[in-house]
C-alpha cells in the first residue's frame, strides 16, 4: 500500500500543510479494495471520479492504476476541493506521487461531465460520490452511461441514502446493466449469485436465466454494502419510447 495511503487509514489523519485534521467523508473499509479490484479486472485506460473530498478513494484507484502494464488517466472533478476541503485531496495525491495520473477538473459535474462527452471521452470505469442528490445522480449518470464502454463498470457510494437508492433502481431498469460485486454477485458456480441460480434453476418453470429484476430485489434485499457496483453488459441500444418503472 502507498506509505500515504496507509498514514491516513492508519492514523485517521489529514493535513492541510498546517496542521492535522480528522478524517471523514472516505470510502468504508471494504471499498476501496473493491475499486482496485475493479481496476484490475478491468485493465483501464481511463477512469473516472465525481467527488474527492480528501483524496482515499483517488489514492485507491490511483494505485491499482500505477500497476497497470499500460499507462492509465483518472478523470477527478470536484468543485469546492480548494475551499470546502483545502486542497487536501490533491495534497495527498501529489505527496503519493499520482499527479502524473490525474486529469482534474475543480468544477461541478454537471458542467465537465457534458464537455467530456464532446470531446469524444471513453470511459472504462466510474466511481460517482459527488452530490447526493437524485437528480444530480441520475444527471451523474446518464453522461457516464454515454461514455462507459460495455464491459465497464460504475460504482455508487453511499447507497444506503433514499436518494441514492431510487437513482439505482432506475439505474437497474436499463437492460444494459447489471449487479456487479465480485464478493456476492459473480456469475461463477461458487458465487452466490451462481449458487442462487443453480438453486433456483431446479425448481419447475424456473430453469430460465434470473430476470435482472429478481437480482435488484436480491438487492434491496439487504444483499449489499453501503457501495454497489453494476456492469454495462453491452451497447445502451434502448428505443426511444423505452421506459421501465422503477
Amino acid at each position: 500500500m502507498n506509505p500515504v495511503l496507509e498514514r491516513i487509514l492508519r492514523t485517521k489523519l489529514v493535513n492541510n500543510g498546517r496542521r492535522d485534521l480528522p478524517l471523514h467523508s472516505n470510502v468504508v473499509p471494504g471499498e476501496g479494495p473493491l475499486l482496485q479490484q475493479i481496476v484490475h479486472e478491468l485493465l483501464p485506460k481511463v477512469t473516472l471520479e465525481i467527488g474527492m473530498a480528501y483524496g482515499v478513494s483517488t489514492l485507491y484507484i490511483c494505485e491499482a492504476l500505477q500497476q497497470l502494464p499500460h499507462q492509465a488517466t483518472h478523470i477527478v472533478m470536484d468543485p469546492a476541493q480548494s475551499s470546502h476541503w483545502e486542497g487536501i485531496g490533491l495534497r495527498h495525491v501529489r505527496e503519493a506521487g499520482y499527479e502524473g495520473l490525474i486529469r482534474f477538473y475543480e468544477e461541478g459535474s454537471e458542467f465537465v461531465l457534458p464537455r467530456l462527452l464532446g470531446e469524444g471521452t471513453v470511459l472504462d470505469m466510474a466511481f460517482i460520490d459527488g452530490l447526493h442528490t437524485f437528480d444530480q445522480v441520475l444527471l451523474d449518470f446518464y453522461y457516464v452511461n454515454r461514455m462507459l464502454r460495455p464491459g465497464g463498470v460504475i460504482v455508487f457510494d453511499d447507497v444506503d441514502m433514499p436518494s441514492i437508492q431510487k437513482a439505482l433502481r432506475c439505474v437497474l431498469t436499463y437492460p444494459c446493466y447489471e449487479l456487479y460485486d465480485p464478493s456476492r454477485f459473480q456469475h461463477g458456480p461458487g458465487s452466490l449469485f451462481g449458487r442462487l441460480r443453480s438453486t433456483v434453476a431446479t425448481l419447475p418453470g424456473m430453469s430460465q436465466v434470473l430476470h435482472p429484476h429478481f437480482v435488484r430485489r436480491a438487492w434491496e434485499m439487504g444483499l449489499s454494502e453501503p457501495y454497489v457496483a453494476v456492469r454495462k453488459t453491452g451497447p445502451d441500444d434502448r428505443e426511444w419510447t423505452w421506459y421501465e418503472d422503477f
